[in-house]
């Protein structure tokens, strides 16, 4: 699994050494004209830039119902699923009032952007007020005010989906269920 996922890792250092070698010719035979000495000399950054653009997770916005409590489930690659939306760079989610998105986004890359996402309550006029990210880690926790309390992306049943907590991150949000089973149940019933 990991050369396969590690290809443009070596493709990278592939093109370095092309581009490397290049150089070191133009160098040494003064031949090569100044416009393919960096033409050679770049290509391997922007072949590696494009790499990493082309599997990197998308940015994410979460636009959820005002005063929504609870577990939201972001189902991807829904052929009649809500349709795409951007703002930018920013991908769009409008999170229906039930908390389960059917979207006809895929996946970008193999992964999420937990913290760099964001996430709004969204009143009927449109208004967006953003809620803070639960931090477990941290010193001082505010376990008093609704927060988005991270989930995760997996797959069941062919479908693939992401999903989060929007609660107060206390003790009571633990004793409610919110656990894996229950999401697959939920894409299943649905």
């Amino acid at each position: 699994m990991f050369v396969s996922q590690a290809w443009p890792t070596y493709l990278f250092f592939i093109l370095c050494g092309i581009g490397l070698t290049q150089i070191l010719i133009a160098i040494g035979f003064k031949n090569i004209k100044t416009g393919w000495q960096i033409f050679w000399g770049l290509l391997p950054f922007l072949v590696l830039y494009g790499l990493i653009e082309k599997d990197s997770a998308s940015y994410d916005i979460f636009l959820i119902p005002d005063n929504y409590k609870g577990q939201v489930v972001i189902e991807y690659g829904v052929l009649d699923g809500a349709e795409k939306e951007f703002d930018g760079k920013w991908r769009i989610y409008r999170i229906p009032e039930n908390g389960h998105l059917k979207t006809k986004f895929t996946v970008k890359g193999n992964s999420i952007r937990l913290s760099d996402s964001k996430y709004f309550y969204v009143d009927k006029v449109g208004n967006r007020k953003e809620i803070k990210h639960y931090c477990e880690h941290c010193k001082d926790k505010d376990t008093t005010s609704i927060q988005v309390i991270y989930g995760s992306l997996g797959t069941s049943n062919d479908k693939t989906f992401q999903d989060f907590i929007i609660d107060i991150p206390n003790s009571e949000y633990k004793n409610k269920d919110y656990s894996i089973q229950k999401t697959f149940d939920r894409l299943d019933n649905e």
